[in-house]
């Protein structure tokens, strides 16, 4: 090519250059970029959903593994004692004892789990949870008076008030730590909540179901029927004293709730069983030799096995 024809288109490139007609993109080829762009944000949200609630799921299992390996190390360490102190899951209105509310029929639950139901202990029962170190619960006092809370007939009301510092996880301490708890002595025939949401899901194969009317006259159906006590993990519990031997220093906190409710996790514990009375022909509830940790589950009922289904997936989240 000449050397004159290379100059002159040069010399023509440099005068469109100056003349600004550089070629730039077609809004057609911009509406392109847009929509792949918002393709990949559509993917990638996609796969991004549930993510915080599978990561808390994760994180739930662990806190329950933990739970059950600190349960386990104390009573070890503490020459045969179970931790004392527990969330009894009660509520003292008056000196009428009831399930913390987890009746929705109001539109308000206080407390996410419904498999529990009221249950008298008998002094075998009662003589049975002493001997093991378990001596007082925590309840819910409907007189209680947090400081500058107002009092606690109104739970909702006080968890969401922004007057107070009283947070759903310490209902059951006392009032001088913003809570609404006073000391439930296990003595006499106190009355606690016990696991009525299917033993087969806690215990495994060949458990014996009852409900909360069966449990109250159980019959030939219920024969070997395990009676399970139910107490939340929160903070009033020894088990979190790190002063104790065994103690945990830090109290597990189940965030799949709504934040008005309970969000401690719940122990289970074996403290009867229901046998037939081969002397009076009838069935009744009798105390075990010795209590047991039976099993965990979270703030919302559902066992780990459950949680691991949030997890991974094959379970819909919360």
């Amino acid at each position: 090519m000449a050397l004159k024809s290379i100059q002159n288109r040069l010399r023509r490139r440099a005068v469109n250059l100056r003349k600004g007609k550089v070629t730039g993109f077609t809004l057609l080829e911009l509406l392109v970029v847009v929509a792949i762009l918002a393709a990949i944000a559509g993917t990638a949200t996609i796969a991004l959903q549930d993510t915080d609630a599978r990561a808390s799921a994760a994180a739930h299992v662990a806190m329950m593994d933990e739970l059950n390996k600190g349960i386990r190390t104390y009573r070890v360490l503490n020459k045969n004692s179970l931790p004392n102190n527990w969330d009894s899951l009660l509520h003292n209105d008056g000196g009428t004892v009831t399930i913390l509310d987890n009746d929705d029929s109001d539109g308000y639950a206080a407390l996410a789990v419904e498999d529990l139901a009221l249950f008298t202990l008998n002094g075998a029962m009662v003589t049975a949870l002493n001997d093991i170190g378990i001596e007082n619960l925590r309840i819910v006092d409907a007189a209680a008076d947090p400081a500058d809370a107002g009092d606690c007939s109104d739970i909702q009301a006080l968890i969401n008030s922004r007057a107070n510092a009283v947070v759903a996880g310490n209902l059951y301490l006392s009032d001088q730590a913003n809570g609404c708890g006073i000391d439930y002595p296990v003595a006499g025939t106190p009355q606690v909540a016990v696991w009525t949401g299917g033993q087969e899901r806690v215990l495994g194969s060949g458990a014996v179901e009852y409900d909360a009317t069966t449990l109250a006259t159980p019959t030939a159906a219920q024969d070997g029927a395990r009676v399970l006590m139910a107490v939340g993990a929160g903070p009033s519990s020894s088990l979190f004293d790190a002063s104790q031997l065994g103690g945990l220093t830090s109290v597990p906190v189940y965030r799949h709730v709504a934040q008005d409710q309970y969000n401690r996790f719940i122990i289970l514990f074996h403290v009867g069983n229901i046998n037939d009375d081969t002397t009076a022909g009838t069935f009744a509830v009798e105390a075990v030799d010795q209590v047991a940790l039976a099993a965990i589950v979270d703030g919302a009922g559902d066992t780990k096995e459950e949680e691991l289904g949030e997890w991974d997936g094959t379970r819909n989240t919360i």
